[in-house]
């Protein structure tokens, strides 16, 4: 349960952060998906791997970053309802 307390607490600072519209900052989301499951979830969601999406694995977390995405956009939505 705090693990989903951290991952909540991170998106929502990730989003709060983030500029709207498009720009050349990263936004970072954070989730204790494994990457299967996430990526399973983008499909499901019809959004598929965003041109400005990386999937990194850090151990028992996986760190999603978005580079010049829209935060209200469909891939934005997207990651943030997979998470």
């Amino acid at each position: 349960m705090k693990e989903i307390g951290i991952v909540t607490l991170l998106s929502v600072l990730a989003v709060a952060a983030a500029p709207h519209g498009r720009s050349d900052k990263v936004t970072v989301f954070v989730t204790s998906k494994s990457a299967q499951s996430f990526d399973a979830c983008l499909a499901a969601a019809h959004v598929g791997a965003p041109s400005g999406f990386v999937l990194t694995d850090r151990g028992s977390q996986r760190e999603i970053q978005l580079k010049n995405i829209a935060m209200d956009g469909p891939e934005a939505r997207g990651v943030k309802q997979c998470l």
